[in-house]
């Protein structure tokens, strides 16, 4: 028969461990050996642990959950001692160096520290830079899946990231924190200002600032329209290298050639390679090539 030992009073400190479950009011002495457990639990109202399944559930407003630098708070919590997961439901934020996770569940193992948030997921991360804190990064997606330990993340069903002036979109993006790199795929788009370029691939390279597109790019802004099988823009430098049957129109005027060097507002461009500029003049009521 399974034993489950109960607690429902407010302001418990409970600590999880590999096989102990411990739970004593907060002003009292915590144990030696509980402190060099590698899971800590406080602000639990309700915690129950089966000793036959290994399993324990628990309740905050909110439950805070440490384990070395990473933190999770949630509404509740289950810790299986067994395959060492714990799952956590209910307004959860998961905050490691750098990076915090929201969601409506998360789900963390501790073995790996593999971390899976499905609902309303929301990643923001702070990078540190020259001269100083970098821009936020924020990614919205329904679900991502990764490692606090690689620091590498999977989003899916439609991701969103916000940087600064950018805002990018796709159906998946794979982001390493480490390299501060991302690779939307799915139709991505990326809006900058009142720009928008289109491609296969977009890759943000986010300390450098710059975007890479792949396959079928397409970038308008104002009056001019770019097209090439890959460009590379920077918002720091505000220009955008078209190259692989490059062409840029303005207005009526239109230049191929191997590489464009373009800025965004369009009114400076420079061919290399093998080029053609074309003028011609409008005709009323046609529009641009």
């Amino acid at each position: 028969m399974s034993r489950s030992r109960r607690v429902g009073v407010l302001g418990v400190v409970a600590v999880v461990a590999l096989g102990t479950w411990c739970a004593i009011p907060a002003v009292a002495q915590i144990p030696a050996g509980a402190q060099t457990l590698p899971i800590d639990v406080t602000g639990a109202t309700f915690a129950e642990f089966d000793d036959t399944t290994g399993v324990a559930r628990m309740e905050g407003s909110p439950l805070v959950v440490t384990r070395g630098r990473t933190v999770i708070k949630a509404a509740r919590a289950r810790f299986d001692r067994r395959t060492q997961v714990l799952t956590a439901d209910g307004a959860v934020e998961a905050a490691a160096e750098g990076v915090t996770i929201r969601a409506d569940a998360i789900e963390y193992g501790l073995s790996d520290e593999s971390i899976r948030a499905n609902g309303s997921v929301r990643i923001t991360s702070v990078g540190q830079g020259t001269p100083g804190p970098q821009p936020p990064t924020t990614l919205v997606a329904p679900e991502v899946s990764g490692s606090l330990r690689t620091r590498r993340f999977v989003a899916t069903g439609g991701v969103t990231i916000v940087r600064g002036e950018w805002t990018v979109r796709g159906r998946r993006a794979d982001y390493d924190e480490g390299t501060k790199a991302a690779v939307i795929t799915g139709d991505p788009e990326v809006r900058f200002g009142d720009g928008v370029m289109t491609a296969d691939t977009l890759t943000m390279f986010l300390d450098a600032e710059t975007i890479r597109a792949d396959g079928a790019v397409q970038m308008r802004r104002g009056e001019m329209t770019g097209r090439a099988k890959r460009a590379d823009i920077s918002l720091k430098s505000q220009i955008a290298v078209f190259s692989g049957d490059a062409r840029v129109d303005r207005g009526t005027s239109r230049l191929t050639a191997d590489v464009i060097e373009a800025t965004l507002d369009g009114q400076q461009v420079t061919a290399r390679g093998a080029s053609r500029l074309v003028l011609t003049s409008p005709v009323p009521g046609t529009p641009p090539p």
